[in-house]
């Protein structure tokens, strides 16, 4: 039997609404508030009511086909949308150069949210699933807190929930090395677009040919379709032309394209919201 291996971007997780329908009646309540802490207050409700309801769509959609098929895929996550950039912002406020290792505890925070978000939506629909860091999940990087690379995954406890039916929530985005000095183990974060390494990582380790991205586009296009209106979707593209392509297309990182030429896993650019639109398959085994 297959173990699916999907990730979930950002937007994907948030939906397009991020306050839910009606967004311009919400406008109008917001100015019958009181004062800003009451506005505060509205929008994180509201924007927390969407979130659950796009996060129990997710899981109807994408994930729980998947169980009744009898496959338990493991499921990674990147922080809802925005969360990081917000993080980002608070580590600057904090400090002008924050120390690393607190920097990258603070930027992982993002996916741990939203991993135990899905995976309390996948439990109150009745699918056995557990949420799990980096490190829980066995993902080793490069030494260094920040901007690490994968290094190799220790995936024994990944395969102990797999055999009990138990669907692993992975927060993507972040591992953990050994740090020779403290004799400790120390979180590390992969950068921006790491969740796709994260994914491809756990697909090489659990000997898929294949993981999917589901992002708030469709595929791969030859061009910006946000700046280009002639711009045309790619069926299917060889990894080794987009090396070529500058800028090289933002809806995966390129790390993680690397990674899978190296552990030759394909990888399908899919719609997150839009389950039966073909994809983009980029080819990187050789």
């Amino acid at each position: 039997m297959r173990t699916p291996v999907l990730k979930f971007g950002g937007l994907t997780l948030q939906g397009h609404q991020r306050y839910g329908p009606d967004e311009e009646r919400l406008l109008e309540e917001c100015k019958r508030q009181n004062s800003a802490n009451d506005i505060y207050r509205l929008l994180a409700q509201r924007r927390n009511i969407a979130r659950a309801q796009r996060l129990h769509e997710v899981a109807r959609k994408f994930i729980l086909p998947l169980r009744d098929q009898g496959m338990v895929p493991v499921v990674v996550v990147s922080a809802f949308d925005w969360a990081t950039d917000k993080l980002e912002q608070l580590a600057a406020a904090l400090s002008s150069s924050p120390a690393p290792r607190e920097y990258a505890r603070l930027l992982m925070s993002g996916e741990l949210r939203a991993n135990s978000s899905l995976a309390i939506v996948l439990e109150d629909l009745g699918c056995r699933a557990r949420s799990m860091t980096g490190r829980e999940a066995g993902l080793v990087t490069t030494p260094t807190p920040i901007g690490a690379l994968m290094d190799s995954v220790n995936k024994a406890h990944l395969l102990d929930l797999i055999e009990m039916e138990i669907v692993p929530v992975v927060a993507g985005f972040q591992g953990y090395y050994y740090d020779k000095e403290t004799g400790r183990d120390e979180t590390s974060i992969l950068g921006r677009g790491g969740s796709n390494l994260t994914a491809v990582a756990l697909a090489a380790a659990l000997g898929e040919e294949e993981t999917t991205m589901f992002s708030d586009v469709d595929g791969v296009y030859d061009k910006d379709p946000r700046v280009h209106e002639e711009a045309v979707k790619l069926s299917e593209v060889r990894a080794s032309d987009l090396f070529s392509w500058d800028p090289f297309p933002q809806v995966i990182q390129k790390e993680a394209v690397q990674f899978a030429v190296k552990q030759g896993i394909n990888i399908w650019i899919c719609s997150g919201v839009q389950r039966d639109v073909p994809g983009t398959l980029i080819v990187c085994r050789e």
